[in-house]
């Protein structure tokens, strides 16, 4: 990375920073953008340049996230499936979705209606992003690749607002991401082998994930 990309990217993470910072001090509808600007001492064009919309600058790693997914997929180890690839990658940011931190960050998103609209639009964009990658990298017909990949990103869906309501109630730490894995698993269990399961005994769920 040249000097003027890496002045860039730390360009990008103080004004993403601290935005972050007034959000939680204020609430993201409270906060305007010239006063994110000020802060981070630049012109309210330039946090523009670098995120088109305010909600921009709350999901701001979305595109980190976006380019994980497709990573994930494309870069998958030999013999690995698709399912096992994301199911990897998700379980292995539980962690950090169950920190103590995270729960700032889930009251800021439960506050604004502005932000929940935006987490809809985020997973929109999965969706279509995923749709791509599927058709490239399994040569599927455009409509197979669309269900395949809003079926996807509903788990990843599930997981954030999982991890949210966990945060929320003020659960985290170690108990917190077995729970939030747990789910995860099940998750994927059910995608990979049939919803028909859900019609099986509730046990029987059950002890295919205590296994």
């Amino acid at each position: 990375m040249g000097l003027r990309e890496s002045k860039k990217l730390h360009t990008r993470q103080e004004i993403a920073d601290r935005a972050m910072a007034l959000f939680a001090q204020r609430g993201f509808d409270a906060v305007h953008v010239a006063e994110v600007a000020a802060a981070a001492n630049v012109s309210e064009k330039t946090v523009y340049n670098y995120f088109p919309t305010k909600e921009d600058l709350f999901f701001d790693e979305v595109p980190a996230r976006e380019a994980a997914l497709v990573a994930a997929i494309t870069g998958r180890r030999q013999g690995e499936s698709i399912l096992a690839a994301l199911r990897r990658l998700q379980s292995a940011e539980c962690p950090r979705l169950c920190s103590p931190g995270f729960a700032t960050f889930a009251r800021i998103i439960e506050e604004s209606t502005a932000l929940k609209a935006k987490e809809l639009e985020v997973m929109s964009r999965f969706v279509h992003v995923l749709t791509d990658t599927l058709q490239a990298e399994l040569t599927l017909k455009e409509r197979d690749a669309r269900i395949a990949a809003g079926l996807l990103v509903s788990i990843h869906r599930q997981l954030f607002r999982g991890a949210r309501k966990q945060a929320l109630a003020g659960k985290h730490g170690p108990s917190a991401t077995r729970r939030l894995r747990a789910d995860l698993d099940r998750a994927y269990h059910l995608l990979e082998h049939g919803l028909g399961e859900l019609e099986r005994p509730a046990q029987d769920l059950d002890a295919i994930h205590t296994a």
